[in-house]
């Protein structure tokens, strides 16, 4: 369970990317740390763990404190290449609060996707915790193209994770990488929520209502770099001819008093950028 400091007011996480050698997982947070701004992250550090390699950072996904005056930070880890010793495993997940479970879905790594995934139940089941109790995205790194979405649920269904929230991507160049942190963290957040909410019930203090994380909190500047002009976390508007392509990145409007941010992402031809259009509403007397 995330760490919640009342007195200091502060929430930490930590999120653990999980996953076989050559899944991607040191290239997604590699790509991550790239895309948050410096003045909302920490070092990027790789640490010696053993024979192993443990690479570590923090970041805020918010630059103002929230709403109710509480600050959020994520812990995000992982480990690269072969892991000699799985007990560093072990130990990396350890009081973790969300998983994203990074896997090549190509037919030729099947077996090392299964026996990492069983090691990682059997390490869960360790501390007391199922996987099905513990937020975690399934990011299917490197899909072919061209693959449709029911080739996705056949994955997930395959692997016993169809209770997992599924998400694309391509790691090299970003795909899906952002959508599947930001979907996470939602998760995470809502966990809190709903833990102080039995708190209060309980006669507890209670963490005041924590707004959902949409992208845009993330603080990521504009993208150059080619990214689904679709999204799992919002609807697409068609274009025609030369009229540009609109993507509402996600449902989860960010409200903060009479203001309202609606992150976009806007295509025209081979050109896509993001934006946030932030609307005030006033009352006039």
């Amino acid at each position: 369970m995330a760490l919640v400091n009342h007195a200091k007011k502060e929430i930490n996480a930590k999120i653990v990317f999980y996953g076989p050698a050559g899944s991607g997982k040191n290239t997604a947070l590699t790509y991550i740390y790239s895309r948050i701004k410096p003045s909302l992250r920490g070092d990027l550090k790789n640490v010696p763990a053993g024979a192993d390699n443990l690479v570590l950072f923090d970041f805020s996904p918010f630059e103002t404190p929230l709403p109710n005056g509480y600050h959020v930070r994520f812990h995000v880890y992982t480990l690269t290449g072969t892991v000699a010793n799985p007990a560093t495993w072990k130990m990396t997940l350890k009081g973790t609060d969300g998983i994203i479970i990074m896997i090549n879905p190509a037919t030729e790594q099947a077996t090392e996707t299964r026996e990492s995934l069983l090691q990682l139940r059997d390490f869960l089941s360790a501390y007391g915790v199922g996987l099905h109790e513990t937020p975690a995205v399934l990011q299917l790194n490197s899909f072919a193209p061209g693959a449709q979405l029911d080739d996705v649920a056949g994955i997930a269904a395959a692997l016993d994770l169809s209770m997992l929230t599924t998400c694309r991507s391509n790691a090299a160049c970003g795909e899906g990488v952002l959508e599947s942190l930001t979907t996470l963290s939602r998760q995470i957040l809502d966990r809190v929520n709903a833990k102080d909410q039995q708190s209060e019930q309980t006669g507890h203090t209670k963490t005041p209502d924590l707004p959902i994380v949409p992208t845009e909190t993330v603080s990521l500047p504009p993208s150059d770099s080619n990214i689904f002009a679709g999204s799992e976390n919002g609807p697409v508007t068609q274009r025609s001819g030369n009229k540009p392509l609109v993507t509402l990145l996600s449902n989860d409007l960010y409200v903060e008093g009479a203001t309202l941010k609606i992150p976009l992402e806007v295509q025209c031809g081979t050109t896509q950028s993001r934006l946030v259009v932030t609307v005030s509403v006033t009352v006039a007397n």
